[in-house]
């Protein structure tokens, strides 16, 4: 086992990444915990450790995709988040688990009046119509920005792990796999209370790595798509704007761990879909050099 830890750069690169990210985290924890300045920073860890582990692997960054070719997946980067906390904070209201506060959106007969969001094509009284080209236009813009953090996650785990993984289990379990490695690297955030505050211990070992798993096929399959790291930057931007949003402006009558599970829930649809998706028409899976062996093991 340990030789075949040590031969192995896969499992090599876990470690490093797992390691030196729950330093990190600890370090959060001794300097104010999910308040902390420090938190961003974790974000970056799995994008430094792929640099290093392709530099001194040689592996190079062609096969990461650079590129903007397909960029017509913009559009379910963006429109997928949003739909989502649409979904859930209908259920949630429907369940009469909260209800939608009306400080900053406040709906009328005759569409919605803004008040409070920074949107690129102004505030104030909208169509709904116009309030969807609006609200889009504005995540797109706010979810490219925010790609300077969510980048570094993107390109370690989407970039670097995901066609190791699929070459060794196949498209669906690697996805999967991924998914799991990728919540139990949040593992100690989440303990202190990150995400599922009221919940912490059922949230690391249980929600979070679901919802990685769920999001992670996502991500996993606009960046198969797309051919592009840029595209699961963006998509991963708006994931996270969007549900800070439905958490500040869906007050809940109930814990708030409902209207979590409910959103792990709607994620776990949409993962449905992009597995029916991909095992329906299987991408090119273009990082690989071995295109046989990965076609051969995903048939598995």
């Amino acid at each position: 086992m340990k030789k075949y830890f040590k031969s192995d750069p896969i499992w090599k690169y876990i470690f490093v990444v797992f390691f030196v990210s729950y330093i990190w985290q600890f370090i959060i924890y001794l300097n104010g915990g999910t308040e902390s300045a420090l938190l961003p920073i974790l974000m970056f860890f799995p994008g430094i450790v792929a640099v290093i582990f392709r530099i001194t692997l040689k592996e190079g960054f062609r096969n990461v995709g650079w590129g903007l070719k397909r960029w017509w997946y913009i559009f379910a980067a963006i429109i997928a988040p949003i739909l989502v906390i649409i979904f859930t904070s209908f259920v949630v209201t429907s369940l009469d688990l909260g209800y939608i506060s009306n400080k900053r959106l406040g709906f009328n007969e005759a569409g919605v009046d803004v008040i409070g969001y920074p949107l690129f094509l102004g505030k104030g009284q909208q169509f709904y119509l116009f309030l969807s080209r609006n609200f889009f236009v504005s995540l797109l813009v706010q979810s490219v920005a925010g790609g300077i953090l969510t980048f570094g996650e993107e390109f370690g785990w989407r970039g670097y792990l995901q066609d190791k993984f699929m070459s060794r289990f196949g498209i669906n379990r690697g996805l999967i796999y991924l998914g799991i490695i990728w919540g139990y690297w949040h593992l100690p955030i989440i303990l202190m209370g990150y995400n599922f505050p009221t919940s912490p211990i059922l949230g690391s070992l249980i929600l979070m790595p679901l919802f990685c798993i769920f999001v992670g096929i996502f991500l996993g399959w606009i960046y198969l798509r797309s051919k592009s790291i840029w595209l699961p930057m963006i998509a991963h931007g708006a994931i996270n704007l969007t549900a800070q949003l439905m958490i500040n402006e869906v007050i809940m009558n109930k814990d708030k761990l409902y209207q979590g599970l409910i959103f792990i829930g709607v994620w776990g649809i949409i993962a449905a879909l992009c597995f029916i998706f991909l095992n329906w028409k299987r991408p090119e899976l273009w990082q690989s050099k071995n295109q046989g062996k990965i076609a051969s093991q995903s048939s598995n």
